[in-house]
């Protein structure tokens, strides 16, 4: 009887481990907003990034550091002139669903990517490829893309012009593989709920709660299953305002904070700061009058004191810049941080030239009085915060009445997409490290120029940048498309975002990423 007993104990016992085994296994993370979408070739922001490093898993990956390493394929080179690259698939790679993964399932996910059909606003990142940008143009056919399958496991890529940066664009989502067999399943309805999702990644995506949560679990097919250590994730929608709240009552593991809910854990290992490459700035419509004009976007800049809105309003919680692209994150030059080589600077708050400048645009546009225009904001503390900075800003230095208005974080991407807004608070974080995934944005063939900002020599610049492998050649070219920059106000640049985490001190793994994503999530695991 007392062996029965002891038996039954050690039962009980590794029952209880297992229990606690597997709840230790299990880490939630705040993700704050709904992501606009979550299709690999549609999605182009961070909260849908997110969701795809869980789930996919292209031909390379980043790794904690930022570093492009193996992913599905196990080996890669290119040619002597840099423009050729050929990619080598692991053996035995499958989908969830269990069908094999082929060089093919890239080819067709890369095509899909530049197909105007698709209207992907990131094609642009596939046009490196030869005739890329001329298949979205729709002037030559699919066949003549330069992705060429030479076996079911080796890709080779032709590419228009040494493009250096190629192994850091293709671990990008709009380069991830498809698999077109389930696409055409589910038709219309991929990616958009946890039942029409595959995945070539880590994780699998089990439930999709709109507005409330993700919850991912480990995918038992995916070639490096043995070395995820957390069996299950999940990312909550929980808004900025009720982070904190969240993280202490043990709702979310890790969350984003605002520098005043962060100040209580001032001195606490809950409390981790971050770089980031998150440039802040309000969003012009420049085909709406008087904005389109050069002067009266300058004077707009001029009348908002940036500084104060940094030091006073946000209480030294971001970072001022001076140029577009934002410094300390890797980034370089020729000889050190891009940022630290670019001459020019973002004008600085000056009332009386942005009075001169405001007249003259006024009167270029025939009107006696700048018109009410209305200003679209996410919702949040500091969003809230810099729109009636901004409001009272040019409301008492230039006499402009500013109307606040605020959405969702998915509505303000849909109404910037569409060209429904006048002026947005908006934020750009870049996909790989180098220049020209922040400066391209204003390239007037670039989707995600959401302004509608046309200059034809800055369009010159870009493809200067894109054609040649030479530094000084590159470089050059962008410090004058910051010149550019500087001079035209496609924009109004307000600061690069600081990060400010509360984490779990339990939670081990994890990493946070300046640019290209927000978390480093592969080596996640909850620890003792």
């Amino acid at each position: 009887m007392r062996k029965i007993l002891l038996t039954l104990a050690v039962v009980i016992f590794i029952m209880a481990c297992g229990g606690n085994l597997k709840k230790s296994n299990t880490i939630s993370l705040n993700l704050r907003t709904e992501p606009s979408s979550i299709d690999p070739q549609i999605t182009t922001d961070v909260a849908g990034g997110t969701v795809d490093d869980l789930i996919m898993e292209g031909l390379l990956r980043k790794d904690k550091d930022g570093k492009s390493v193996a992913g599905l394929a196990e080996k890669w080179e290119s040619s002597s002139d840099g423009l050729v690259w050929t990619f080598h698939l692991r053996e035995g790679l499958k989908w969830s669903n269990g069908d094999p993964i082929t060089v093919k399932d890239f080819r067709d996910g890369w095509i899909r990517a530049l197909d105007p059909v698709t209207a992907a606003s990131n094609a642009n990142l596939l046009f490196p490829i030869k005739n890329g940008e001329a298949f979205n143009a729709g002037k030559v056919k699919a066949e003549e893309v330069g992705i060429k399958i030479i076996d079911d496991r080796t890709l080779e890529v032709t590419l228009e012009a040494p493009t250096p940066y190629f192994d850091d664009l293709i671990t990008f989502k709009a380069y991830m593989p498809l698999n077109e067999k389930y696409f055409k399943e589910v038709g219309e309805k991929y990616f958009t709920s946890a039942e029409t999702t595959i995945s070539s990644g880590p994780y699998l995506l089990k439930e999709w709660k709109n507005d409330s949560h993700f919850t991912f679990e480990k995918n038992p097919d995916y070639w490096d299953a043995s070395n995820i250590k957390a069996d299950s994730i999940t990312l909550k929608l929980i808004d900025t305002t009720a982070a904190s709240n969240a993280f202490k009552n043990g709702e979310v593991d890790v969350t984003s904070v605002t520098l005043e809910q962060s100040s209580e854990y001032k001195g606490k290992p809950e409390l981790v700061q971050a770089n980031d490459g998150g440039v802040w700035y309000i969003l012009l419509n420049t085909k709406v009058k008087p904005i389109n004009n050069i002067k009266i976007r300058n004077a707009l800049l001029m009348g908002i004191d940036r500084k104060e809105l940094v030091e006073k309003a946000l209480s030294n919680s971001e970072k001022y810049i001076k140029s577009f692209v934002p410094g300390g994150i890797g980034i370089k030059g020729l000889q050190k941080d891009f940022s630290e080589e670019v001459p020019t600077s973002i004008p600085e708050f000056n009332l009386d030239k942005a009075k001169e400048l405001l007249s003259e645009g006024l009167k270029e546009e025939g009107l006696t009085k700048f018109p009410e225009l209305e200003l679209i904001f996410a919702e949040g503390v500091n969003t809230k915060i810099m729109a009636e900075y901004i409001q009272e800003s040019l409301r008492k230095n230039l006499g402009i009445e500013i109307k606040l208005s605020i959405v969702t974080g998915k509505e303000r991407i849909q109404r910037s997409k569409q060209r429904d807004y006048q002026m947005a608070l908006a934020n750009w974080v870049g996909d790989f490290q180098d220049p020209i995934t922040y400066l391209d944005l204003f390239d007037s063939k670039n989707a995600n120029n959401r302004g509608d900002f046309t200059n034809s020599r800055y369009d010159e610049l870009v493809k200067t940048v894109k054609s040649t492998a030479d530094p000084q050649t590159r470089v050059t070219a962008m410090l004058e498309m910051e010149k550019i920059i500087s001079e035209e106000a496609p924009v109004i640049v307000l600061f690069q975002r600081q990060k400010r985490y509360l984490v779990n001190p339990k939670v081990k793994g994890l990493g946070f990423m300046a640019i290209g994503g927000e978390f480093f999530l592969r080596e996640l695991y909850m620890g003792n």
